[in-house]
């Protein structure tokens, strides 16, 4: 039989929170991976199949350490708690701040895209008008011999 007394439940219940916590930040990173790939479907299942592999692997360990491998509700309450109150206070504000830095390197991507673009076909008709003189230079000195 489990002994489990007021305190015990207690520490566990914040352990979980702590654990909500670090399960929150992970999913920060599989949104920022989402993010990135610019919503397609297919990085986006990827990311919520490892997300929740995750999730479960994390309880099921926390569980294993804290409680004998059994299944308490407060656990889970903490975890989704601890989630809950990330998502609303410091995720929200990483959500606002990856955003803005994922703008900014899509308009150096546009940028650098669009120079290097201009630049090799400025370059592709360089190397055309030194060939093209080339080929017309030997061309003439063959027909004036």
């Amino acid at each position: 039989m489990l002994d489990i007394n007021l305190s015990s439940q207690g520490y566990t219940f914040l352990c979980s929170l702590l654990n909500g916590l670090v399960l929150a930040f992970i999913y920060t990173i599989f949104k920022c991976i989402r993010l990135a790939f610019s919503n397609r479907k297919i990085p986006t299942i990827i990311c919520d199949v490892l997300y929740m592999l995750l999730f479960t692997l994390f309880t099921y360990i926390f569980s294993i350490g804290f409680t004998q491998g059994r299944v308490r509700y407060y656990v889970l309450i903490g975890e989704v708690l601890a989630i809950l109150i990330y998502k609303f206070t410091l995720g929200w504000l990483l959500d606002k701040l990856f955003a803005r830095i994922l703008k900014l390197f899509r308009k150096i991507y546009m940028f650098l895209q669009k120079n290097i673009s201009v630049f090799a076909k400025k370059l592709l008709k360089a190397c055309h008008k030194m060939l093209y003189n080339i080929v017309n230079k030997k061309t003439n000195r063959k027909g004036s011999v």
